[in-house]
């Protein structure tokens, strides 16, 4: 899986530098290292265990005629701990994003994860995923606009596919500047998980919620 990663990035480089000259490359490199410090009574301050880790990542942005761009990230990830071994984990992520606006009211975002965690010394908790997710929204006018957020999650375990399921969510989200200083949100959401096996040993799950959030600059 790692392999096929590498090889879509420097295909994805490959034809980007080729196409358009107008792009942007950024990332980060980021190490450090996590202490787990006792608060159990007689063991005060000592260290319970501790945990290093890398994490590098990578963006390829292409401009395209603004506001329109699009965009290819590659990030890498692992953690090694001390004692609890188990959670000894490498991560990599690929995402790509395009976002499209027409007619100065609308707006398409479309993007896609794959994404392979790898537990070294726990290989039931190993797993691919894949995820895509829609959005689109629409500006009535200057005080109102409203979006709508469809997305879908996929995840393949590497040793026992009774553990594979998905997981949907539909979204719509009313924004409404009232004036100058107040702003509400309103927002509607329903999320399933679904295991694609009937002799799985986890449950389907079904949920819906409403939110409201409020700005009010004072």
């Amino acid at each position: 899986m790692k392999k096929i990663l590498i090889l879509i990035v420097l295909l994805i480089l490959t034809c980007t530098f080729v196409v358009s000259a107008d792009f942007e490359l950024t990332g980060k490199l980021k190490s450090g290292k996590d202490e787990y410090i006792s608060n159990e009574f007689g063991f005060e301050g000592e260290l319970v265990d501790f945990y290093n880790y890398e994490d590098v990542w990578f963006k390829l942005k292409n401009k395209l005629d603004y506001p329109d761009y699009y965009y290819f990230k590659l990030n890498y990830y692992q953690k090694y701990y001390d004692q609890k071994v188990t959670y000894d984990n490498q991560t990599i992520d690929l995402s790509g994003n395009y976002t499209h606006n027409f007619k100065e009211k609308y707006r398409n975002k479309i993007k896609l994860i794959i994404k392979d965690k790898n537990y070294l010394n726990d290989l039931d908790k190993s797993y691919t995923s894949y995820s895509l997710n829609y959005q689109f929204r629409h500006k009535l006018n200057p005080m109102n606009q409203y979006i709508l957020d469809f997305k879908t999650q996929q995840f393949y375990y590497t040793l026992d596919e009774n553990n594979d399921y998905k997981v949907d969510t539909y979204k719509i989200d009313w924004q409404r500047d009232v004036n100058q200083n107040i702003r509400i949100n309103f927002s509607y959401k329903i999320k399933t998980k679904e295991h694609f096996f009937l002799n799985s040993t986890g449950d389907n799950k079904y949920g819906q919620s409403f939110s409201i959030d409020f700005k009010y600059d004072l």
